[in-house]
């Protein structure tokens, strides 16, 4: 994520500019950096300022260093390659070559047109969408890497393959692709409360499938406030 870009191929660019989704340097980042929270005792949790209110379940080994009204973040203590993030409304990030902090003209914010967005782009390999149950509505999840043969680069990035993402208006959200990072996104248009997206994501890919098998089971356990 190129949120700063989070992980370690991207390490060099940022102080962590690393491959993966992130807030951007030179962009103000609404969420802490990584790892300045403490750790979650086991249990059950609501965010503070996210929206919706969202209520979860996780097991000891995690950690919440970022919650605002549009981003949330759920780190492993031991490990900043990987995590849970979510999104409220965000919003199609350009593809114009020099990777503006800018919205993309004509793409809505609703889960199917995120969905069919993000499949329309030719930087990313993406799977079927399939069908998910989040907080018991119905959503729609993709797994979404880097395409082999994409070579286009941000101007951050030191020549790493990148693909712009999400962007936030208000908060100044920047979120890119690069590299081997690997994410699984999860879209669900919450009754009177917008899109949340859920991005399960391994910033430099090796710790996907380990991911995938933590993660899974809070995602299942997420509850959005719908009033």
């Amino acid at each position: 994520m190129i949120r700063g870009l989070a992980t370690a191929a991207l390490a060099a660019i940022i102080v962590p500019l690393v491959a993966g989704c992130s807030l951007l340097p030179g962009n103000k980042a609404t969420p802490a950096p990584s790892g300045a929270a403490p750790p979650l005792p086991a249990g059950t949790y609501t965010t503070k300022s996210f929206q919706p209110a969202t209520t979860y379940t996780v097991p000891d080994g995690w950690t919440n260093p970022s919650d605002t009204a549009a981003y949330y973040e759920l780190m492993p203590t031991l490990d900043q390659n990987n995590g849970i993030h979510l999104f409220h409304n965000p919003q199609a990030l350009s593809q114009a070559p020099d990777c503006p902090l800018a919205a993309e003209p004509g793409v809505g914010t609703s889960s199917l047109a995120l969905v069919a967005w993000i499949r329309s782009l030719k930087g990313f390999s993406v799977s079927q969408p399939a069908m998910v149950a989040v907080s018991g509505l119905p959503g729609t999840y993709i797994d979404v890497g880097i395409a082999s043969n994409w070579t286009q680069s941000c101007p951050f990035a030191n020549g790493l393959p990148t693909v712009s993402l999400f962007y936030g208006a208000q908060s100044g959200l920047r979120w890119v692709v690069a590299g081997p990072e690997r994410l699984r996104l999860y879209f669900v248009d919450v009754p009177s409360q917008g899109t949340v997206v859920v991005d399960l994501d391994s910033f430099d890919g090796t710790g996907f499938a380990n991911l995938l098998a933590n993660a899974t089971p809070i995602v299942k356990s997420i509850k959005f406030a719908t009033q």
